[in-house]
């Protein structure tokens, strides 16, 4: 992570990339009382297209959007401040802190070459270079994989959770695994993003619909090391579909679900489809259902432990979650993503609409 004077260094040296937008000067400026605020007292002038800017610069080293806001609000509390141009130099203005600079009407600029310039007589918007300072964190990714489970359990009902230790309890009841720790760090990472908030001592969903789009969007498929095609016997259609016997009996000893695109007819209106995709830790039971060219059901075998998480037991049948149904419809075709709104309605409540 770069320091508060490394961002300075680096912004100095690259003034250039921010074309047509013009760096002029970047001065270290005399200690005032609203240094108390910001550690770096420096004042940057602008020019665009012939007009220029005074801002009184803020450098924040991290791009976590809580802390941005954190900042934010600070400068603006103080009285000096609302006679001033503010300038957010952080490494990289994520979509987030865009959002946030938009809603305080404070101007930004990264070290990547983007920027965000919003003043008397001045309107200026680069945010298409890609982020070169990518910040190191504990974990990798919290809204994918097996950390993401505890963003989908936050989404399953509308009231908060007492403690890290009821969430972990829950997961595990759902079907989930996971370390307290690595609750913990996710929590961490969801409250810097401003996903959740911590009052009371209590943990709150503040953006259920963010955190739906970050889980869409940070998602990896699960590694399908093989597959099987397979003809279930008496199955016309899928609408009342129940499992027969001896293939129920034969899934007894494996953890298996049905996928999330196939599992959309529990949640959703949708028409009928003739194939069944499943997954499963193992498949060598059913070999005796094999059938290549007459198949109704395809059996993918994979360990990706998150797609078996809360899952809805019905008729001997695993569905998936609806998030992880809403999820994989929407990484299809235009007809699944019209479906994948029935499902997401399932999750959030019909008065809501997701943002595409």
């Amino acid at each position: 992570m770069l320091t508060e004077k490394e961002i300075l260094l680096q912004l100095t040296s690259k003034r250039n990339i921010y074309a047509p937008l013009k760096i002029d000067s970047i001065e270290q400026m005399p200690k005032r009382a609203l240094a108390a605020y910001y550690k770096e007292d420096v004042q940057v002038t602008i020019f665009f297209q012939n007009r220029k800017a005074i801002f009184s610069a803020v450098i924040t080293t991290r791009t976590a959007p809580k802390i941005v806001e954190g900042a934010l609000w600070r400068i603006k509390r103080t009285s000096d401040s609302y006679s001033e141009n503010i300038l957010l130099v952080v490494p990289y203005l994520s979509p987030d802190i865009v959002e946030l600079l938009n809603r305080e009407k404070v101007s930004g600029i990264d070290l990547n070459g983007n920027y965000l310039i919003q003043v008397t007589g001045i309107a200026a918007m680069c945010l298409d270079r890609k982020n070169n300072f990518v910040e190191s964190q504990s974990i990798k990714n919290v809204y994918a994989g097996n950390s993401s489970l505890v963003g989908r359990l936050l989404l399953t009902r509308g009231q908060g959770f007492r403690s890290a230790n009821e969430i972990l309890s829950s997961i595990k009841q759902r079907g989930g695994a996971l370390t307290q720790s690595t609750v913990s760090k996710v929590l961490k990472g969801l409250e810097e993003d401003l996903i959740i908030e911590k009052r009371s001592r209590e943990i709150f969903l503040l953006q259920p619909k963010k955190l739906l789009k970050k889980l869409l969007e940070n998602y990896r498929s699960p590694v399908i090391t093989e597959k099987l095609k397979l003809k279930l016997p008496n199955m016309e259609n899928l609408n009342g579909l129940r499992i027969v016997d001896d293939f129920k009996n034969s899934l007894s000893e494996v953890k298996w679900v049905i996928s999330g695109d196939s599992s959309a007819r529990r949640y959703s209106v949708m028409a009928d489809d003739s194939l069944l995709r499943i997954y499963m830790t193992d498949y060598s039971s059913l070999i005796a259902y094999e059938d290549d060219r007459f198949y109704n059901v395809v059996a993918q075998k994979t360990a990706s432990s998150f797609l078996y998480f809360d899952t809805r037991e019905e008729n001997g049948l695993n569905w998936a979650s609806p998030i992880q149904s809403w999820i994989e419809l929407n990484r299809l075709g235009k007809r699944e993503r019209e479906i994948a709104d029935g499902v997401f309605k399932s999750i959030i409540g019909r008065e809501n609409d997701i943002e595409r």
